[in-house]
């Protein structure tokens, strides 16, 4: 089984893909979709105030376009 460090390093992406909480649930979803990472940072004058991952939308039931500020969904 590989280590995280092994996955990080093998991973094409080697920069923080992150959004700030003012930011939409659809468009850190298209953010995330976009750079192909099933979660994102969240992240406010530079500091990580959570994490949203793309799994906590599974059964959502609310109109995609519809403007929603970015849950904090799991704070550090």
């Amino acid at each position: 089984m590989q280590t995280v460090r092994q996955l990080l390093e093998n991973k094409a992406i080697r920069e923080l893909i992150s959004v700030g909480p003012e930011m939409t649930v659809f468009q850190a979803l298209q953010v995330m979709a976009e750079r192909d990472v099933g979660a994102i940072l969240v992240m406010e004058m530079g500091d990580v105030v959570g994490i949203f991952p793309s799994a906590t939308m599974h059964g959502a039931s609310y109109c995609w376009g519809a403007p929603r500020p970015a849950p904090r969904c799991a704070t550090s």
